[in-house]
């Protein structure tokens, strides 16, 4: 860390080691004239404890407000913003934006003072970076991270008065080679058909396939259907979770269970009782089935408490032979192995490969979610429907899975055709 908080401040500061983590305390005023203290830990490195003390002390010393600004490096605001955005972001969210920080932002402009970057300064580095050959989307993350930090620097921090980065564009979004990142499309149903064919009926990644595709969910909302959220009788689906894989840069990754992607995608998805519903029954009878087979062999997969890599509480998955005492509550997952453990999103990504290696260009999972609402489209189907399955909050979102195909001018020439023929 570059010094640019004043040396007393360094100097106020103490960092020590407790169960582990790293700590940090200052002195205080006195209160009826017994000495007081400040201190908090849970932090991994004695970096962290550090920077977090010294914002800590700078702001008790300044009424709240962290530090003179005009002392500051960017590097070191940075370090501050990011430390804040662990409260409140996504696990996914933090590993992206620390590599940007580490890997981007910093070698670039950290070495600047917070009051001292321009808006000539940051269009250079977006520039730059288009020009090294980086993705338009890749570059506007590393903007949008830039931008919401300087907004945080506007407000609650006051140590700018104005964004320098608001009004930036990353150059060349209409040049952007479709190469960089692979094109969602409408699965053919041929397609469809070869698909399915790789994985009939009993494959393990066939119901995961199948019902991304009739219900347009995503990968990680997919293989976290439960029985317990499927009601046969009133023919209804619940979409309450998704399986995400918690990866932080030097830590082993494990599996958690989180809430959708936005509050929209919370929902209650109705389906048919003469295609899904057979196919639902069918498949918990084979569960059952492989139960038996399987025998003491066969897991339960189960939600166990744990906390991510900020200290704040998640809700582990783990997959346990059914022998064991259980560890927490059950999940009876829909979508699972043969031998009841629960499928990876990694696992279900390669099998996505193996389709495309199979000839069908430009497949991932999501294409599934694409093809189901671009299918919704060419039905006819109302917009405010195609929304709300999608679990989108906007239609302008949902608009953007639909492909413009031939197949859905038929109906409106229909329409038209109909309350004109007389007239014209």
């Amino acid at each position: 860390m570059k010094k640019s908080f004043s040396a007393e401040s360094l100097e106020r500061v103490h960092t020590f080691q407790r169960s582990g983590k790293w700590c940090y305390r200052f002195e205080t005023a006195k209160v009826d004239g017994k000495r007081c203290r400040q201190q908090k830990g849970g932090y991994a490195s004695e970096k962290e404890a550090l920077i977090a003390g010294v914002a800590a002390y700078e702001a008790y010393e300044n009424g709240g407000a962290v530090a003179q600004a005009s002392s500051m490096s960017f590097a070191d605001f940075l370090d501050l913003w990011y430390e804040r955005t662990k409260l409140n972001a996504r696990n996914n969210t933090l590993e992206l934006r620390e590599k940007n920080i580490r890997l981007h932002i910093k070698p670039a402009l950290g070495s600047y003072r917070l009051t001292s970057l321009t808006p000539a300064l940051i269009d250079d580095f977006v520039k730059d970076k288009r020009a090294a050959g980086y993705a338009y989307e890749t570059v506007e993350r590393m903007l949008s991270n830039i931008s919401v930090a300087l907004d945080y620097a506007i407000w609650p921090m006051q140590l700018l008065s104005d964004n320098p980065a608001r009004l930036i564009r990353v150059p060349g979004k209409e040049f952007a080679p479709l190469s960089n990142r692979r094109p969602r499309r409408r699965i053919e149903d041929d397609e469809l058909a070869k698909i399915f064919e790789m994985y009939p009926f009993g494959n393990t990644f066939h119901m995961p396939l199948a019902l991304g595709l009739y219900f347009g969910t995503r990968i990680g909302e997919t293989i976290a259907l439960s029985w317990d959220g499927c009601d046969m009788g009133a023919l209804i689906l619940a979409v309450r979770w998704q399986i995400q894989r918690l990866a932080m840069r030097g830590h082993v990754g494990m599996y958690y269970l989180c809430e959708p992607k936005t509050a929209g995608s919370n929902r209650s998805l109705a389906f048919d009782a003469q295609v899904i519903l057979p196919l639902l029954r069918r498949w918990k009878q084979q569960q059952h089935e492989n139960e038996l087979y399987y025998g003491g062999d066969y897991f339960y997969n189960y939600i166990v408490p744990a906390k991510d890599y900020q200290g704040r509480p998640i809700k582990r998955v783990v997959s346990l032979e059914k022998a064991y005492p259980a560890p927490g509550p059950r999940l009876d997952l829909i979508c699972t192995q043969p031998n009841g453990k629960y499928i990876k999103p990694c696992t279900l990504s390669y099998q996505c490969k193996r389709i495309r290696r199979a000839g069908v260009h430009d497949f991932d999972f999501h294409c599934l979610r694409h093809t189901n609402l671009t299918m919704l489209g060419e039905s006819q189907a109302a917009p405010n429907d195609i929304m709300a399955r999608a679990g989108h909050t906007d239609y302008k979102t949902t608009m953007t899975y639909i492909d413009d195909r031939p197949d859905m001018q038929r109906q409106p020439v229909k329409i038209i055709t109909g309350k004109v023929k007389d007239i014209i």
